[in-house]
């Protein structure tokens, strides 16, 4: 009987925490979909090229005007629109595991809100970010031409 409830009880706690891992996911993937668009916005209202570039290695990214490198500020923080989610508390153990915009990991978007590849060539086929936590995993999609994202 003690055995059944331990592992109705361990049952109960694995559960509990996947359901916070995949909110804990979701917030990162809203994030990131908040600020792409961010980054969009600007691109259009100062008709001018921005950009997200990736690292995947680092686990971070930054919005930066693509004309002279300068950086983004953050909307809310009025800081570099720079986002490392190792050393950000809510979201460390967040991986960008990966990214993929005609093989660069740099997505920027026109005057127009269109997305380009890193190389300034609009996008032929649907970008793609991967973020995981946890065995859990989140594909963010970026299609041409539109620009609208979608969430798998």
């Amino acid at each position: 009987m003690a055995i059944t409830i331990i592992g109705i009880l361990i049952l109960l706690v694995t559960v509990r925490f996947n359901v916070f891992y995949s909110i804990k996911l979701q917030g990162a993937v809203k994030k990131l979909v908040q600020d792409m668009k961010y980054v969009q916005t600007v691109a259009i209202t100062t008709k001018d090229n921005y950009a997200l570039s990736f690292n995947t290695t680092e686990n971070s990214y930054q919005a930066y005007k693509v004309s002279d490198g300068s950086l983004l500020k953050d909307p809310y923080t009025h800081q570099p629109l720079n986002v490392n989610f190792n050393n950000i508390s809510q979201y460390q153990g967040i991986d960008i595991s990966s990214v993929d915009f005609e093989g660069t990991s740099i997505l920027q978007f026109n005057w127009r809100g269109t997305p380009l590849d890193g190389g300034g060539n609009a996008l032929s086929r649907e970008g793609r970010i991967v973020l995981s936590y946890q065995g859990i995993n989140f594909t963010i999609i970026v299609s041409p031409q539109t620009a609208s994202i979608t969430i798998q």
